[in-house]
Protein backbone atom coordinates (compact mmCIF):
# COMPACT_ATOMS: atom_id res chain seq x y z
CA UNK A 1 0.00 0.00 0.00
CA UNK A 2 2.93 2.36 0.47
CA UNK A 3 4.89 3.91 -2.35
CA UNK A 4 8.37 4.72 -1.05
CA UNK A 5 9.55 6.32 -4.30
CA UNK A 6 7.28 9.35 -4.58
CA UNK A 7 4.75 11.35 -2.64
CA UNK A 8 1.11 11.49 -3.62
CA UNK A 9 -1.65 13.64 -2.15
CA UNK A 10 -4.75 12.37 -0.37
CA UNK A 11 -7.90 12.74 -2.47
CA UNK A 12 -9.97 13.27 0.67
CA UNK A 13 -7.88 15.74 2.71
CA UNK A 14 -5.03 16.84 0.42
CA UNK A 15 -2.16 15.82 2.73
CA UNK A 16 1.01 14.36 1.26
CA UNK A 17 1.11 10.58 1.56
CA UNK A 18 3.14 7.66 0.30
CA UNK A 19 -0.02 5.57 -0.23
CA UNK A 20 -0.77 4.17 -3.67
CA UNK A 21 -4.13 4.38 -5.50
CA UNK A 22 -6.90 2.10 -4.18
CA UNK A 23 -10.56 1.62 -5.09
CA UNK A 24 -12.44 3.85 -2.65
CA UNK A 25 -15.63 5.95 -2.50
CA UNK A 26 -15.63 9.50 -3.78
CA UNK A 27 -16.10 10.74 -0.21
CA UNK A 28 -15.33 9.40 3.23
CA UNK A 29 -18.18 8.96 5.70
CA UNK A 30 -19.06 12.51 6.77
CA UNK A 31 -20.00 12.85 10.42
CA UNK A 32 -22.09 16.00 9.93
CA UNK A 33 -24.24 14.13 7.38
CA UNK A 34 -24.51 11.07 9.61
CA UNK A 35 -25.66 13.32 12.47
CA UNK A 36 -28.37 14.81 10.19
CA UNK A 37 -29.45 11.29 9.24
CA UNK A 38 -29.62 10.25 12.89
CA UNK A 39 -31.58 13.40 13.78
CA UNK A 40 -34.22 12.60 11.17
CA UNK A 41 -34.21 8.87 11.94
CA UNK A 42 -31.64 6.54 10.40
CA UNK A 43 -34.08 3.67 9.87
CA UNK A 44 -36.60 5.94 8.17
CA UNK A 45 -33.95 7.20 5.72
CA UNK A 46 -31.38 4.43 5.21
CA UNK A 47 -33.34 1.55 6.70
CA UNK A 48 -34.51 -1.49 4.80
CA UNK A 49 -38.07 -0.16 4.84
CA UNK A 50 -37.09 3.49 4.42
CA UNK A 51 -39.54 5.30 2.16
CA UNK A 52 -38.70 8.92 1.45
CA UNK A 53 -42.09 9.50 -0.16
CA UNK A 54 -43.74 9.03 3.23
CA UNK A 55 -41.22 11.25 5.04
CA UNK A 56 -41.49 15.00 5.47
CA UNK A 57 -38.04 15.75 4.03
CA UNK A 58 -36.98 19.30 3.30
CA UNK A 59 -36.03 19.51 -0.39
CA UNK A 60 -32.51 20.72 0.48
CA UNK A 61 -31.99 17.81 2.89
CA UNK A 62 -33.29 15.35 0.30
CA UNK A 63 -30.84 16.77 -2.26
CA UNK A 64 -28.00 16.46 0.28
CA UNK A 65 -28.94 12.83 0.91
CA UNK A 66 -29.04 12.03 -2.80
CA UNK A 67 -25.62 13.56 -3.42
CA UNK A 68 -24.10 11.99 -0.27
CA UNK A 69 -25.48 8.55 -1.16
CA UNK A 70 -24.15 8.82 -4.71
CA UNK A 71 -20.70 9.85 -3.46
CA UNK A 72 -20.58 6.94 -0.99
CA UNK A 73 -21.47 4.33 -3.62
CA UNK A 74 -19.33 5.71 -6.45
CA UNK A 75 -15.97 3.96 -6.25
CA UNK A 76 -12.85 4.80 -8.22
CA UNK A 77 -9.09 4.51 -7.86
CA UNK A 78 -7.68 7.26 -5.67
CA UNK A 79 -4.91 7.92 -3.17
CA UNK A 80 -6.10 8.30 0.42
CA UNK A 81 -3.82 8.75 3.43
CA UNK A 82 -3.75 6.41 6.42
CA UNK A 83 -5.26 9.11 8.65
CA UNK A 84 -8.35 9.43 6.45
CA UNK A 85 -8.67 5.65 6.11
CA UNK A 86 -8.48 5.30 9.89
CA UNK A 87 -11.05 8.06 10.50
CA UNK A 88 -13.37 6.53 7.89
CA UNK A 89 -13.05 3.15 9.62
CA UNK A 90 -13.96 4.72 12.98
CA UNK A 91 -17.04 6.37 11.46
CA UNK A 92 -18.00 3.11 9.72
CA UNK A 93 -17.92 1.36 13.09
CA UNK A 94 -19.95 4.15 14.69
CA UNK A 95 -22.68 4.49 12.07
CA UNK A 96 -22.82 1.33 9.94
CA UNK A 97 -21.37 -1.70 11.70
CA UNK A 98 -24.50 -2.48 13.72
CA UNK A 99 -24.92 -6.19 14.17
CA UNK A 100 -22.27 -7.38 11.73
CA UNK A 101 -20.41 -10.48 12.79
CA UNK A 102 -16.61 -10.20 12.95
CA UNK A 103 -16.39 -13.20 10.60
CA UNK A 104 -17.80 -11.02 7.80
CA UNK A 105 -15.33 -8.20 8.36
CA UNK A 106 -12.00 -7.66 6.63
CA UNK A 107 -9.36 -6.21 8.93
CA UNK A 108 -6.19 -4.53 7.68
CA UNK A 109 -3.46 -4.88 10.30
CA UNK A 110 -1.42 -2.07 8.70
CA UNK A 111 -4.22 0.41 9.48
CA UNK A 112 -4.40 -0.28 13.20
Amino acid sequence: MLNREKTNHCSWCGKATSMIPMSLPETPILEFMEEKIDKHGRERIWGEDGDWSSENLDSDFEAELLVYDQMLVTVSKKVVCLGCLHEDDILWEKYYNNGFDDDTQIHFDDLV
